[in-house]
């Protein structure tokens, strides 16, 4: 009985700190287009960015803050017919002169 106290108190506080953990970012407050404005706009409250790539331009952003952690989730949408030799980059940059490129092809 005290171990499935114990157990429930660990996962009760283990849960609590995982909660004020969590960030709920926002596109408008935490990034900026450090170039192709034009080709970019956020959409809904700041929950969903859109990125335009075409023959003229592409687009580009940058967080307001460094981030250690972080995740990616990308929608992306081919022109119809064939669209092979379509090539889409995804950049991570940290202030050194390293970085990290995701080629999507």
């Amino acid at each position: 009985m005290a171990g499935s106290r114990a157990l429930f108190l660990v996962v009760f506080v283990f849960a609590i700190a995982f909660q004020s953990s969590m960030v709920h970012a926002n596109f408008r407050k935490a990034m900026y287009f450090n170039w192709g404005a034009h080709h970019s706009s956020i959409l809904g409250n700041g929950d969903d960015l859109r990125l335009v790539l075409d023959q003229t331009s592409g687009s580009g952003i940058q967080s307001k803050r460094a981030f250690l952690f972080g995740s990616i989730e990308m929608l992306i949408k081919l022109v119809p017919g064939n669209s092979a030799g379509t090539v889409t980059a995804y950049y991570v940059s940290a202030q050194t002169h390293f970085f990290i490129l995701v080629t999507l092809q």
